[in-house]
């Protein structure tokens, strides 16, 4: 596409991704919005003030919210005419009943990014190096990543990245291929914070690092003095905080040298901010000053000390033996994190990086792809990727669609939802499940496994403290990831089956000749089964079992209301009631 050309005007034969992932966001949240099915027609209905109304016609209606459009959308007032998704925008925001009380200065600035990820999102689909084969065949890690095209499909604005410029998102961002080779720091120890567990210390991490890059092992011979250490760089981020007072003196005074952008190229993954070189044996997670979704994406110590915590406790317990072998669930461990300190002896966020162990490092074309782009709306007017997959499966192995779809959600659910329930119910060990964080292993198109990762996003229940008190070291009222019954019913059961869960429900109903219902009750089968097991904390397994609603993130009336949601003194706020669609699944199965 060429980039002079605004997105916002093109014609697509009705297919607009990024306005239905506003759209749903919308719906999902504001009981106003209306969506009308009956004999005849379905359509998403927008009421507005004097009589007027917006209707979208729909191809398909989910249970679960994640609907697909038919564009263009129709404005009914004095007349009947088409619209554009801007002018959509633009009424939605002068609608009171749909908005609420907010400033035009919350206006103008929801405004600019959701049309900032409108068109960061056909910019995209129009120079991905990868286009419509995202879609229709297998994909290695690499590609998945860097083929997550439309981003979170609850979110109005999921592309948006105000602080990088078009040149800096070619370079910096997966979605256009890009690549690029760090920038490596010479640090003196006594500005550095940093951990590492397991048996490794941070030295042999980075001399792994090092070792198994040969233009870099090379480029670093006798470079470090005794007392530095290695200090990898995103090279964008390096421009934020080179500019921190501290550091430009610890640069004129020789703590931190520049060695230079070294080394082989990596691979902005899905999140942006974590890098991937297929040979290496770790991946880097980097602080990256850009608000992408709802917040900066910045590390804290809190959080890079949550990885070496969780790396340390599988190290030492039988928790490691709920871990696949190959297949089955397996976790992208973080061991270790490096930063710098200020002069008071406080961590700098900006420089901190995590390593994610790679375990794809010795079998990089291996069919690993992250749920969300598995899951995405296809964006040149095709189905998605999980429907292409179970559609060759069922070529494959001579089944009808519907009986391929049927084993292929069996199966995810065996490998993803089941193993992380089962560490929060009978270990009490919770992981923030959402789309990003979970890596499909297939083969053949079918799930055979499932890689977590992003350990930041963990917490430890009482189970944990009465199983693992001597490993995790601290009571439940020092360490700052304690969870309670209200926090895990929250977070846990929202980011696994709303955020997780339901699109992929919805994506595979869509497109494979299975309803929603049938995929609900596989789902709510495996749960149950699980506690029908006998588990030691049940308390989640019955709420998502047997609740009418579930609580489930607001991320369109977040962002309209311009909240970090990082900082949110309490994040429950932004948090509304769900209708549960497994009560009914319950209910079919006893009847």
């Amino acid at each position: 596409m060429n980039n002079n050309q605004d997105p916002l005007s093109m014609t697509r034969n009705g297919n607009d991704v990024p306005a239905a992932c506003f759209l749903n966001s919308l719906a999902r949240e504001c009981s106003t919005v209306q969506i009308i099915e009956d004999a005849y027609e379905a359509y998403y209905l927008i009421p507005l003030s004097e009589q007027r109304e917006i209707r979208i016609p729909l191809r398909y209606v989910s249970s679960v919210g994640l609907h697909e459009y038919q564009f263009p959308a129709i404005f009914y007032g004095e007349k009947a005419q088409t619209i554009s998704f801007e002018q959509v925008l633009e009424f939605i925001l002068n609608e009171q009943a749909l908005v609420g009380l907010i400033s035009e200065e919350q206006k103008d600035i929801f405004a600019t990014r959701v049309k900032e990820s409108y068109r960061n999102t056909y910019m995209a689909v129009g120079e991905s190096p990868y286009a419509e084969k995202l879609f229709d065949q297998a994909l290695n890690f690499q590609h998945a990543e860097q083929g997550l095209l439309i981003g979170h499909s609850f979110h109005p604005a999921p592309k948006s990245r105000e602080q990088f410029s078009y040149e800096d998102a070619k370079t910096y961002s997966p979605e256009f291929g890009g690549k690029f080779a760090l920038r490596w720091l010479a640090v003196d120890k006594s500005v550095t914070v940093f951990g590492s567990s397991g048996e490794k210390s941070l030295a042999q991490r980075l001399n792994e690092l090092v070792q198994h890059d040969s233009a870099l092992a090379q480029a670093l011979e006798s470079q470090l003095t005794e007392n530095e250490v290695l200090l990898p760089v995103h090279p964008w981020q390096w421009g934020v905080f080179q500019q921190n007072e501290d550091v430009k003196d610890y640069v004129a005074q020789g703590q931190v040298r520049d060695l230079g952008v070294l080394g082989t190229n990596w691979y902005p993954t899905s999140s942006t901010r974590s890098l991937y070189a297929p040979s290496l044996p770790y991946m880097l997670k980097f602080s990256l000053s850009v608000k992408l979704t709802n917040s900066i994406r910045n590390l804290s110590l809190k959080e890079v000390i949550r990885g070496t915590r969780l790396n340390q406790l599988f190290h030492d317990t039988e928790i490691s033996e709920v871990l696949g072998d190959k297949q089955g669930f397996q976790l992208m461990q973080e061991p270790a994190y490096v930063g710098l300190v200020d002069k008071q002896g406080n961590v700098i966020d900006e420089s901190l990086v995590a390593f994610r162990d790679n375990p794809l490092s010795d079998k990089p074309e291996e069919e690993a792809v992250v749920l969300a782009t598995l899951t995405q709306q296809n964006p040149y007017g095709g189905e998605s990727l999980v429907a292409a997959r179970i559609k060759q499966f069922a070529q494959d192995k001579k089944l009808t669609i519907k009986e391929a779809a049927l084993k292929w959600f069996s199966a995810y659910s065996q490998h993803a939802v089941v193993p992380l329930f089962n560490l929060q119910a009978n270990f009490g060990v919770v992981f923030l499940a959402h789309q990003q964080n979970i890596v499909i292993q297939m083969d053949q198109g079918f799930p055979v496994g499932m890689y977590y990762r992003d350990c930041q996003g963990t917490g430890y229940t009482d189970l944990a403290f009465e199983r693992f008190a001597e490993s995790l070291n601290d009571t439940k009222q020092d360490i700052e990831n304690y969870w309670d019954q209200d926090k895990v019913r929250r977070y846990f059961a929202y980011y696994l089956i709303i955020n997780s869960t339901f699109n992929v429900i919805g994506s595979i109903a869509a497109n494979c000749d299975v309803d929603e219902k049938s995929l609900v009750t596989i789902l709510h089968q495996q749960l149950a089964e699980l506690k029908e097991q006998g588990v030691r904390d049940s308390k989640c397994l019955d709420y998502v079992l047997e609740s009418d609603a579930l609580c489930c993130k607001g991320n369109f009336y977040c962002y309209l209301q311009n909240f970090n949601e990082n900082s949110i003194p309490d994040p429950a706020v932004i948090y509304f009631d769900l209708p549960n669609p497994l009560i009914h699944a319950k209910d079919a199965i006893n009847v």
